[in-house]
């Protein structure tokens, strides 16, 4: 039975209604997790065997000088623990990335050195309980100088660990250690020449890899490149996000195998958080907005990504007032990252709209 043009039009209406309120981002309230003065910065966050989620930050001086500190919370992020002091001495620490092994113990990567560039080493500490953590020394990875920094590292469903990490002066690399950590190849795999703050992600289903980085000095593009072995990184890289001032990319697997590229673009004098979703690590949807603020710099985001294709906890450093050197860590409780119109359901809205005229 056909409808009447008159109720066919209120139905249209209704489903355009939803069609188009679906596809604005929903509101969240923005939690703080550590506050205070000072430049808290750099989260990495990781859910424990446990439930508990860790994460770590690197806390700066006036000099820019970093100390590593790790808060818990065993409520899914509703309230945190007193940050403890986790790695400190009179070098830099910073660029923490935290990870869980297959043994239940804990694993910290994070850039270390003083003075000249030749100083920086890719460092390790180890813990048992996530709590308490001891230095394990420098990482070899087959350079006869120091210069290695801001080390992103994955863990693969058999244990395997794979690096990303920047030379300065030189550009990204990647390298794999089976032991959790303790040795890495010594290959230096280049992922990308003069470039800057590689990450990696990994989808086991096809054995994919997708890498993101930055290049330039002042005004940065991102791009990506995918591969399937991952010594061979000889693919043309896609540009991710060219046009202005861009930095900061991350990119993480969601559960319906999809990757997820988050970074930041500068929008005036202050940055704000956008996501990208792709099937393939090539062809990119439509960046999403995830926090835009002209009253503050949001930056280095990191997901914790959980059951949801569509959604993950986001963590990021937020400077307020913008230019106050002032720095928090922050989470959204859940920030959307998959379209809910165009591509994740606009094609059965059209449907529903066509059979209500028709």
């Amino acid at each position: 039975m056909r409808l009447r043009p008159r109720r066919s039009r209120y139905l249209l209406s209704c489903l355009l209604v939803w069609l188009f309120a679906a596809h604005l981002p929903r509101a969240h309230a923005q939690q703080t997790v550590v506050g205070g003065s000072g430049a808290d910065y750099q989260p990495s966050i990781l859910r424990a065997a446990d439930g508990s989620l860790l994460l770590a930050f690197e806390r700066l001086d006036a000099s820019l000088s970093g100390d590593l500190w790790i808060t818990r919370s065993t409520d899914d992020g509703a309230n945190w623990t007193t940050p403890a002091l986790v790695v400190t001495s009179g070098a830099n620490e910073r660029h923490p990335a935290l990870l869980q092994l297959g043994d239940g113990s804990f694993v910290l990567f994070y850039l270390k050195g003083t003075g000249a560039t030749s100083s920086y080493r890719i460092h390790r500490a180890t813990s048992a309980d996530g709590v308490t953590f001891t230095e394990q020394g420098a990482l070899q990875l087959g350079w006869a100088s120091g210069g290695e920094v801001n080390p992103h590292v994955i863990r693969h469903p058999d244990g395997t660990l794979t690096m990303s990490y920047q030379r300065l002066g030189s550009g990204s690399y990647l390298a794999q250690s089976t032991d959790g950590g303790a040795s890495w190849d010594q290959l230096r795999t280049s992922i990308a020449a003069t470039s800057q703050l590689p990450r990696i992600a990994y989808r086991a289903s096809d054995g994919r890899y997708l890498a993101t980085y930055q290049v330039g000095s002042t005004s940065l593009g991102l791009y990506a490149r995918t591969t399937t072995d991952p010594r061979d990184w000889s693919a043309a890289a896609v540009p991710l996000a060219v046009v202005g001032d861009n930095h900061d990319s991350l990119p993480v697997l969601m559960p319906d195998d999809a990757f997820v590229v988050f970074h930041i673009q500068a929008n005036g004098s202050q940055y704000d958080i956008y996501s990208s979703r792709s099937a393939d690590g090539i062809a990119f949807e439509p960046r999403l907005v995830q926090q835009e603020s002209a009253a503050a710099n949001d930056v280095q985001p990191h997901p914790l990504v959980g059951m949801s294709a569509s959604e993950v906890q986001l963590y990021w450093g937020r400077e307020a007032p913008a230019g106050s050197g002032d720095y928090d860590i922050v989470r959204l409780a859940a920030a959307t990252v998959a379209d809910r119109v165009f591509g994740h359901g606009f094609e059965a809205a059209a449907g529903l709209a066509h059979n209500a005229i028709n």
